[in-house]
């Protein structure tokens, strides 16, 4: 992963951190307009030893339980990827590094079950 590439997830992660409730429809709205971070956060999701791949994971889940509908459809805009990538690192029975993925894909689908 680039430095850039790395740089644009890293700012993603905090400025969701601070952001107040009250922007978070116009923060939603925006998302979907960021492609440099849509494919970022792709080459994050294909490498699984990366250190961002934790903090990435709990905020896309937080993105889906946030209840807000933009926030949800991002997020599930990933689940492809992510069910790719768990069960690829899965089949080379390197669970560790699965660890973040599967409890995000178990929490999405818990939710769903709900």
């Amino acid at each position: 992963m680039f430095t850039s590439e790395k740089g644009v997830v890293e700012e993603w992660l905090s400025e969701f951190k601070t952001l107040p409730e009250t922007s978070l429809p116009n923060y939603a709205t925006n998302l979907k307009d960021k492609s440099s971070l849509v494919s970022s956060l792709y080459k994050v999701i294909q490498e699984p030893q990366s250190e961002l791949l934790e903090p990435v994971c709990h905020q896309l889940f937080e993105f889906y339980r946030s209840g807000e509908e933009q926030l949800l459809q991002f997020t599930l805009q990933f689940l492809p990827e992510l069910i790719w990538c768990y069960l690829a690192v899965s089949a080379s029975r390197n669970v560790h590094s699965s660890g973040c993925i599967e409890a995000l894909l178990l929490g999405v689908y818990n939710l769903v079950c709900i």
